[in-house]
């Protein structure tokens, strides 16, 4: 597939020839296969910025990262090569949608409440920007070092 305009797909075939069909008969056909379907790797974090982030805020993001890459595949990133998903994570029976679900119930049996909508979120913001989309800001913000009073040094007689 080659590119796709309102209801009309364009095909390439191995030779470079291209033809055009509609969408509707593209998928009523019955040797119609999705051949290769590979998640778009997330995006990458400005250069340097994670160094910033502390290890507990890093490692919370680097968990739910692994979460989505199973939500995405179908399996952990660390699974060994032709490892089968599991029934619940399996792309080629349940959508994304219901992939979501099942994370979101796995996590929340385990010990970590997350909803199915924060991880949708989640998923978002980690197809746009990689890890850095699931770190909590908040830990990267600086604090100025507090006097005890707002308006303490500004006078001074």
């Amino acid at each position: 597939m080659a590119g796709l305009a309102g209801t009309t797909v364009r095909l390439v075939d191995s030779h470079g020839a291209p033809s055009l069909v509609m969408f509707t008969h593209l998928l009523a056909a019955e040797d119609f296969e999705l051949l290769d379907s590979q998640a778009t790797p997330p995006g990458l974090p400005p250069f340097g910025q994670l160094d910033t982030v502390p290890e507990p805020a890093l490692r919370k993001a680097q968990f739910f990262e692994r979460h989505l890459v199973e939500v995405e595949t179908g399996v952990p990133p660390d699974a060994p090569t032709g490892t089968s998903p599991r029934p619940e994570f399996d792309p080629k029976w349940r959508t994304i949608n219901e992939r979501i679900v099942a994370n979101a119930a796995e996590l929340t049996a385990s010990g970590t409440p997350v909803s199915d909508r924060t991880l949708h979120h989640m998923r978002l913001r980690w197809r746009d920007e990689g890890v850095w989309g699931l770190v909590d800001r908040r830990a990267t913000r600086l604090s100025l070092p507090s006097t005890g009073r707002a308006d303490e040094g500004w006078w001074k007689p």
